[in-house]
C-alpha cells in the first residue's frame, strides 16, 4: 500500500501537476487520520471489551463470597441468640429464690461458653479488588461506594467481636473455676471428630450453687457477658444488612 501511494506521488511530480499532487498529499493525510483513529477506536473498543470482562468476573466472585458471608453470620447470629438467651436464663436462677438444678446451671453455662460460633468472614474476592485497584473497574457508583465502604463495616464488627472474645477468654471463663463444675460441660464443636482421645468422666464433687453462683459480683459478671452478645449481635444485625444492600446491588449489574 505504501509503494502504491509513492508511485502516485512520483507520477505528479513529475508530471509538474503541483495544484493535484497537494489535493492528493491533504487526502493522504486525511487517509492517514482517519486510519490512526479508526485503529485507536478499535484499540479502545477492544480495551472496554476486556475490562467489562474483567468487571463480569469480579462481579460474580463478589457475589459468591457476599452469599457465603450472609449465610456464615446468620449460622454465627443464630449461636449468639442461644447464648444470650442463656445468660438471661442464668440471670433468673441467679435472681430467683428457688432450688437451684446443677444440671440446669452448667448446661446454661455450657452454652455461654462453648455454643458460640465464630464468623468465618471471606474475603478475598475484596481484598482482590483493593489490592489490584480494581475498583475503577466497576461502573455502577453506587456499587463503588458500597465496596469503599467494606472497611468501616468489617473494622466496626472486628472490634465488638473482639472485646467480646476478650471478657469471656480473660475473665469470664476464669471467673468460673470456683463457681461451677467446668468438668461436667461438654467439649467444644470445634474439635474434630477423629482424635481419637478418651473421653472425660464428670465430676464428683457436689458444689453448693446457691453460694457459688447467687452472689452480686457473679450476677454482674453474667450480666457483662450478656451485654457483650448483645453488642455482637447488634453488629452482625449492621454488617448483614450491608452485605445484603450490596449483593442486591451486584446482582443487578451482572449480565
Amino acid at each position: 500500500m505504501i509503494q502504491f501511494f509513492r508511485k502516485i506521488r512520483q507520477k505528479l511530480i513529475s508530471a509538474g501537476n503541483s495544484s493535484k499532487y497537494l489535493k492528493y498529499a491533504i487526502g493522504e493525510i486525511v487517509l492517514v487520520m482517519v486510519g490512526i483513529l479508526l485503529a485507536l477506536q478499535v484499540t479502545n473498543w477492544n480495551s472496554q471489551r476486556l475490562d467489562r470482562l474483567r468487571e463480569q468476573a469480579i462481579l460474580k466472585n463478589l457475589q459468591i463470597d457476599f452469599q457465603n458471608n450472609i449465610a456464615n453470620l446468620e449460622t454465627a447470629s443464630e449461636s449468639f441468640v442461644e447464648a444470650y438467651q442463656a445468660s438471661v436464663d442464668l440471670l433468673e436462677i441467679i435472681k430467683g429464690d428457688q432450688d437451684i438444678n446443677p444440671e440446669e446451671v452448667e448446661h446454661l453455662t455450657d452454652i455461654i461458653v462453648n455454643k458460640t460460633m465464630s464468623f468465618d468472614l471471606i474475603n478475598g474476592s475484596i481484598n482482590e479488588i483493593f489490592n489490584t485497584g480494581a475498583l475503577n473497574l466497576i461502573q455502577d457508583p453506587s456499587l463503588r461506594k458500597q465496596i469503599s465502604n467494606w472497611s468501616f463495616y468489617y473494622s466496626d464488627t472486628e472490634d465488638d467481636i473482639v472485646i467480646y472474645r476478650d471478657y469471656l477468654f480473660n475473665f469470664f471463663i476464669p471467673s468460673l473455676t470456683d463457681k461451677v463444675r467446668m468438668r461436667n460441660m461438654s467439649v467444644p464443636d470445634f474439635f474434630e471428630e477423629d482424635l481419637d482421645l478418651p473421653p472425660i468422666s464428670k465430676s464428683e464433687f457436689q458444689p453448693d450453687y446457691e453460694k457459688t453462683i447467687r452472689s452480686f459480683e457473679f450476677e454482674n459478671e453474667v450480666y457483662n457477658n450478656a451485654l457483650n452478645y448483645m453488642y455482637v449481635l447488634n453488629s452482625y444485625k449492621v454488617f448483614q444488612k450491608y452485605l445484603t444492600e450490596t449483593l442486591e446491588i451486584i446482582d443487578s449489574n451482572i449480565e
